[in-house]
């Protein structure tokens, strides 16, 4: 049985030739939410710059506007304080983008497995989209931990400068009596460099962790997104046929393409 027919399937996409690719036939919810089926693959690929392009403009967008509303004088730095109820140090304006990216973790992992398995190919392959997320969060663990030690020993610091004051008072009372006014000039230079109120242990645990996985989470995912590109979208429809971008094609079109190659090897 062929999948393939010499008439146009979409009269506004005349180069698809695989019914299986046909854009009326293709469903959302299916394809981004039940594993347990199979995508052809311009769905896939339509699903999956879905998921992309959501993902660019839900972070260029908000980052891009409030930039030029704030060189153009209005006052939004609201939008750059993180919203402490979500518990996540993100500013505002890229929450959406941050639940929008967790959701599509899950959703391209489905289009993935689905893929694979309407081309007969291994669907454990499609863990490697996961692997991206799983960095984030061994990164955020480790920064964690990292910004909690970093809190204990500021506040071992802060402990000892109490005593080390009041024993160089006692060594130095006459001394420090006769100046107390350069005591008053250096408190403030000390104190210049902080502004509000000191971070909490969670903030700075919070803060390190996310700085530890957002740029590991980045990188490996643009590699990912290669890989997608490369091989997934490109794996032919039932797995029997080359790797090609776009929709296959008929049978008698590779037929001839492989008459032209043989005719202008030789």
């Amino acid at each position: 049985m062929t999948h393939h027919t010499t008439t146009p399937i979409d009269p506004h996409r005349p180069w698809i030739r695989d019914e299986r690719d046909d854009p009326s036939r293709m469903n959302w919810v299916q394809t981004l939410f039940n594993p347990f089926g199979m995508t052809g693959k311009l769905h896939f690929s339509r699903a999956w710059t879905f998921m992309f392009m959501g993902r660019l403009l839900l972070f260029i967008v908000p980052v891009f506007g409030v930039s030029i509303a704030t060189m153009a004088g209005a006052d939004l730095s609201s939008a750059w304080q993180p919203i402490k109820s979500i518990g996540v140090p993100l500013p505002a304006l890229l929450v959406p983008f941050f639940f929008f990216t967790i959701v599509t973790e899950f959703t391209s992992w489905v289009a993935h497995v689905r893929r694979f398995a309407e081309a007969n190919r291994s669907t454990l392959k499609a863990a490697i989209v996961l692997i991206p997320l799983t960095l984030g969060l061994i990164g955020f663990a480790l920064g964690v931990m990292g910004g909690v030690s970093q809190y204990e020993a500021q506040q071992g610091q802060s402990a000892q400068a109490p005593v080390e004051t009041v024993t160089d008072e006692t060594a130095d009372g006459a001394a420090a009596d006769a100046a107390p006014t350069e005591a008053a000039e250096q408190a403030p230079a000390q104190n210049r460099g902080r502004r509000g109120p000191p971070p909490t242990p969670a903030e700075m645990a919070l803060g390190a962790g996310m700085g530890l996985a957002m740029p590991l989470w980045a990188l490996s995912s643009f590699f990912v997104m290669l890989w997608t590109l490369l091989h997934v979208a490109r794996l032919p429809n039932g797995g029997v046929g080359g790797f090609r971008t776009g929709s296959d094609l008929t049978q008698e079109e590779q037929r001839l393409k492989s008459y032209e190659m043989a005719a202008s090897g030789s």
